[in-house]
């Protein structure tokens, strides 16, 4: 499998990236995967920023023709925590041509569980929400689900991002990009304890509500109550 990151480089940032490169994703029962950094690109003219390619191996190791993910990592730095801002693509179009989908073989949940290990307390995972493949999320923050009850949102959460959520949907500055929600590690324990009891302040309010009057919207609502009802279980643990 070739290695795109340079064992040489000493860059923060590719510091943090370097072990997605041939990473080990395990799905529980459903088997093991690997990954490959199959890119790794300065960000111009943004300093110690890359841009990731990441794609699945088949067996024989070689990457598979669409990514799973890409995105951009910081190493950090000026105050400033490592972070991750990614898009996911649940259909991955394999070596020979056929097409794997990602998020029902829960490659989707383990590769953020995979940034999750990567990013230290008080850093963060950005995750776009506006390509067709995230369009659940999408309508779930359109309808005013709790950010950690949306389909990215908990899978964030359970990968360790329990500390403020942000929603950005509104490009601010005209920087941003597209819409994408924003889940942080705590930098300490005193934020680690205000940023759960808003979690559990806010799922415990939302299960309570009443379902949307429509049918698509009520379906999308009860399945993202019956998330924040799991959340809600494991904080309690």
């Amino acid at each position: 499998m070739t290695t795109m990151i340079d064992a040489a480089s000493t860059s923060p940032a590719l510091e943090i990236a370097r072990p997605l490169d041939g990473s080990k994703l395990r799905v529980g029962d459903r088997g093991t995967w690997r990954i490959v950094v199959t890119s790794a690109d300065p960000v111009r003219p943004r300093a110690g920023w890359f841009h990731l390619t990441v794609a699945l191996a088949d067996a024989n190791g070689t990457a598979s023709k669409t990514p799973i993910m890409t995105g951009i990592v910081s190493g950090g730095g000026r105050g400033v925590r490592p972070w991750f801002e990614c898009r996911f693509y649940p259909g991955v179009t394999m070596p020979d041509g056929t097409t794997l989908d990602a998020r029902a073989r829960g490659l989707e949940a383990a590769l953020i569980d995979r940034l999750g290990e990567l990013v230290p307390s008080g850093g963060h995972l950005m995750v776009e929400y506006e390509s067709p493949g995230q369009s659940m999320t999408h309508a779930e923050l359109l309808l005013r689900v709790p950010p950690a009850a949306t389909h990215l949102g908990a899978l964030m959460f359970h990968a360790g991002f329990r500390g403020a959520f942000k929603d950005w949907y509104i490009s601010e500055g005209g920087h941003e990009g597209p819409r994408k929600l924003q889940a942080n590690k705590s930098p300490n324990a005193a934020a680690a304890r205000t940023a759960m009891r808003t979690h559990v302040a806010e799922l415990t309010a939302f299960i309570k509500q009443a379902l949307p009057k429509g049918r698509a919207d009520a379906e999308i609502v009860a399945r993202a109550q019956t998330r924040a009802r799991t959340i809600l279980k494991e904080i309690r643990k």
